[in-house]
């Protein structure tokens, strides 16, 4: 249960950090990867596996920026697999949606227009939201 708090607690932090710099710092991650080493158990090395569809977005569209990459794999180390692929796909679930919403409300065009660029959003507390509720979801809590 301390682990999870932990977790939790160092997810929300860099989720507010992404909100705010959209930015996460590299300690970050490592704070999450390190909550995986206290007790109960220990660190999933297989969840690192759940960051490669975020890793491969970034190399082949550049889209997503290396915190994020490394904020769902610290996800995966202490999580295991199933539990951050499910958070994971959720998260980005909760991105489409919200993205679908800016849309919807037509400020994305007029950002375009001032800027020349695209709308980048913060994936740090979509991941929060996702990961909690793949964790409550699975009875770990």
């Amino acid at each position: 249960m301390a682990r999870l708090i932990l977790f939790f607690l160092f997810l929300f932090l860099a989720a507010v950090s992404d909100l705010k710099s959209r930015n996460i710092p590299d300690w970050m991650p490592c704070l999450i990867a390190a909550s995986s080493l206290f007790p109960p158990g220990r660190p999933n090395i297989a969840g690192l596996v759940v960051c490669m569809p975020l890793f491969t977005a970034g190399i082949t569209a550049g889209g997503i920026g290396g915190g994020d990459i490394k904020l769902t794999a610290a996800c995966g180390i202490v999580l295991g697999f199933h539990r951050a692929f499910t958070g994971l796909f959720l998260a980005l679930c909760l991105l489409a949606v919200w993205h679908s919403v800016y849309v919807a409300a037509g400020k994305i065009r007029r950002k375009k227009r001032e800027t020349g660029k695209g709308q980048a959003y913060p994936l740090a507390p979509f991941l929060w939201i996702g990961m909690l509720v793949s964790v409550i979801s699975a009875g770990c809590m």
